[in-house]
């Protein structure tokens, strides 16, 4: 009996506990259902209200809906600024890849990444030495040419090619060359022996074998005479080969000093042309190329004191955007500030994939506070619409989806669904054309909307002033 009694004992003692456990569980279940009860007992007033039906807590006692105290505004017409609103990105008003023209080793680079540059300035030079050497082959060419025919050459200080072939197209003749004035000599030397043989041959006093000699001597003189022209001819030619293969030697050594570009003047471009650098594509000591399809880039050259926002606009917006329209852009970086621009090119094309049209909103940057390739947003203002509808911002509610807003109409409160559109301060735009419930004349409620649903009574507070 003694040693069963702890047995017992703990007998009942588990019994205990599993009856506190399931109190325990019912307990904590309890409060859950209670918590999800009280959340939808919140909730109801809120659902009957998207619903348009009253809340039992606005009733009275006597089962009567009380009249709930409003204040109330106008619908106001405005004059309200029409935009397309698109966004895009933002480039350079040109952007120039800069190449060496010749291959060499880099030499020496002028300039880094963020500087400012002009049009002749340099940015980097190759090394000249087997430019240079080609220049002085060429000339001595030249001079060896001209050594076989007379023709001058001036002083390494006055050497100057276009002037020697203006001398050759101009004021030097071939005839006066020694070796055509030779010719000519031999060839009437010839002529005058032949013309004395023909009446000595008639009067038989010259036989028939002298005669054939001097009419071949004289032959012979003249086809040397013809060739001696043809030989200066082809002289002269070499030298202006000559000229020509100096010109572009001397091209060759000036591209060893890559320049910034000079543009030719557009509309719309800055008065003072500078680039910014971007990007520098080479070192110094590094091997650059020439060669077509493998010409190596040096340097990445923006200009970007006149950007070109580059924008796609939906096709539905063709009969809004034109040329010369103001534009209104603003970025991420500058919430605060608004950048003027201008709409300074729209494509003709639609996109057959996006179903968009590009259009170009150029946009001043004298500071340089925006940046090409980055990101922005445009409003492209159309026109002004006088007559848009504007209520107070207030009295807009919007729930699950849906913007209403709420009229009085026989003492009673209204829902009426709406689109907003411009906002400004105080007031919002409802788009007539989205909400044809809306009347002019109808008085909105501005304030005890969390207590409204369709058809619930309303009272019109004293002082009440419609807003203008």
């Amino acid at each position: 009996m003694t040693a069963r009694g702890p047995e017992k004992g703990n007998q009942g003692m588990g019994i205990t506990n599993r009856r506190t456990k399931w109190w325990v569980l019912g307990a904590g279940t309890g409060l859950v259902v209670l918590a999800a009860g009280a959340i939808l007992v919140g909730l109801a007033p809120a659902l009957r209200h998207a619903q348009g039906e009253p809340a039992a807590a606005e009733k009275a006692p006597t089962g009567e809906v009380k009249a709930v105290p409003v204040t109330i505004g106008s619908i106001t017409p405005r004059k309200v600024q029409r935009s397309v609103q698109v966004v895009g990105t933002f480039c350079g008003y040109d952007e120039v890849t800069v190449m060496a023209e010749v291959a060499g080793r880099v030499a020496k680079v002028f300039h880094e990444v963020g500087d400012v540059v002009r049009p002749g300035d340099v940015l980097l030079e190759l090394d000249p030495t087997d430019y240079e050497l080609a220049v002085e082959e060429t000339r001595r060419a030249l001079e060896l040419e001209a050594t076989r025919v007379g023709l001058p050459i001036p002083s390494e200080e006055n050497f100057n090619p276009e002037k020697i072939l203006a001398t050759l197209r101009s004021g030097f003749d071939l005839n006066k060359l020694p070796t055509v004035v030779r010719a000519r000599e031999q060839e009437d030397n010839a002529k005058s022996r032949l013309e004395r043989a023909k009446p000595l041959r008639e009067s038989r006093t010259l036989t028939e074998e002298d005669y054939d000699q001097r009419s071949t001597d004289y032959e012979v003189a003249l086809n040397n005479r013809i060739q001696a022209q043809m030989d200066a001819q082809s002289v002269m030619a070499g030298i202006k080969y000559r000229l020509v293969l100096l010109k572009i030697a001397e091209r060759k050594l000036k591209y060893t000093r890559v320049v910034v570009p000079t543009p030719t003047k557009r509309e719309g471009m800055p008065q003072n042309v500078e680039y910014a650098v971007a990007q520098r594509k080479v070192t110094e000591g590094e091997m650059v190329k020439d060669s077509p399809g493998s010409s190596t880039a040096a340097f990445e050259l923006v200009m970007d004191k006149v950007l070109k926002l580059i924008a796609a606009v939906p096709e539905r917006y063709v009969g809004q955007v034109r040329l010369g329209q103001k534009a209104e852009v603003r970025v991420e970086a500058y919430p605060d500030r608004v950048f003027a621009g201008t709409v300074t090119r729209v494509n003709p094309m639609v996109n057959r994939t996006s179903r968009t049209f590009e259009v170009e909103v150029r946009v001043e940057n004298s500071t340089r506070d925006l940046k090409a390739g980055g990101f922005g947003k445009v409003d492209i203002l159309t026109h002004e619409d006088p007559e848009a509808w504007t209520v107070p911002i207030e009295s807009v509610v919007s729930f699950v989806g849906s913007t209403r807003v709420f009229v009085v109409r026989d003492e009673k409160a209204h829902a009426v669904l709406v689109t907003p559109g411009v906002q400004g301060q105080g007031w919002i735009e409802i788009l007539r054309s989205a909400s044809p419930d809306l009347r002019l004349q109808d008085q909105v409620i501005t304030s005890g909307l969390e207590k409204l649903a369709e058809k619930v009574p309303v009272r019109v507070k004293e002082g009440s002033e419609t807003a203008k």
